[in-house]
């Protein structure tokens, strides 16, 4: 059986409080999933809160590994005067496991280009974590005909300077931005023709055959198990349906299933 992943990225949402008690729902629901043996060895499961969740969660979650902490964004230089922002070292320090890079958010609202996420991605490594690394194309892309050559251009130029074992430690989620906290989400069609692109890409121009693909985008209980079926889909990056304890549960199951 290969290994499913299965994030909840908290984008701005949850106060310190309120994070505590979703885990304190969470962790006992985990439990009882684990005599299934999915947890530690088939599935991955991650939970991506703010920076000020991460220190209290980690102290909830102690040695236990049924659930690891991923961070939503770390900066590109090592360390430096660089007010306001937070070290992929500083995030390895308190345990986190992994960190998102070049979702569409941050690529929309805070400009941040291919070189940018390349250098993000070399700092997460030199860490010691693992680079789960976003990619999607445009409504405008994708109504023009040319969202394969958008998702092509961010791979290439994001992964430019790895090597094929790097390449081989990261994590890829397609996020069609159009489909994401919009309730639109592709069609089985569309997901399987990107993630099979997408896997083209790894092997022809890497060499690379095992990277996970993860889909995210209006993802929910509801379609969960239709999207977790589909070819080359290892599974997903959820937003909003990761909000509620009883409904990423829901979506853990559906991944199993």
């Amino acid at each position: 059986m290969k290994k499913k992943y299965l994030i909840g990225n908290w984008k701005m949402y949850k106060t310190v409080q309120e994070a505590v008690v979703f885990m304190q729902q969470l962790l006992p629901q985990l439990e009882a999933i684990r005599p299934l043996a999915i947890c530690d060895t088939a599935l991955a499961l991650y939970i991506a809160p703010s920076f000020l969740h991460l220190p209290a969660i980690a102290a909830l979650l102690g040695d236990q590994k049924s659930i690891q902490l991923l961070a939503q964004n770390c900066h590109h230089e090592a360390e430096g005067a660089f007010t306001g922002e937070v070290s992929a070292a500083m995030l390895a320090s308190i345990g986190v496991s992994g960190v998102l890079i070049g979702h569409s958010e941050r690529r929309n609202y805070q400009k941040e280009d291919h070189p940018l996420l390349a250098k993000k991605i070399k700092r997460v490594l030199e860490a010691g974590m693992q680079p789960f690394f976003c990619c999607g194309e445009s409504l405008a892309a994708r109504r023009s005909g040319n969202h394969k050559a958008m998702v092509q251009q961010q791979l290439q130029e994001s992964l430019v300077d790895l090597t094929p074992k790097e390449i081989e430690t990261l994590v890829i989620a397609y996020e069609p931005v159009w489909a994401i906290g919009t309730g639109q989400v592709a069609t089985m069609e569309e997901i399987t023709e990107m993630h099979t692109f997408i896997r083209g890409i790894l092997s022809n121009h890497y060499g690379v055959g095992n990277v996970p693909i993860l889909y995210g985008g209006s993802c929910n209980p509801q379609n969960a198990a239709a999207i977790f079926g589909c070819a080359d889909v290892a599974g997903g990056l959820i937003g909003g349906a990761s909000l509620e304890a009883d409904q990423f549960v829901k979506m853990i199951m559906a991944l199993l299933a």
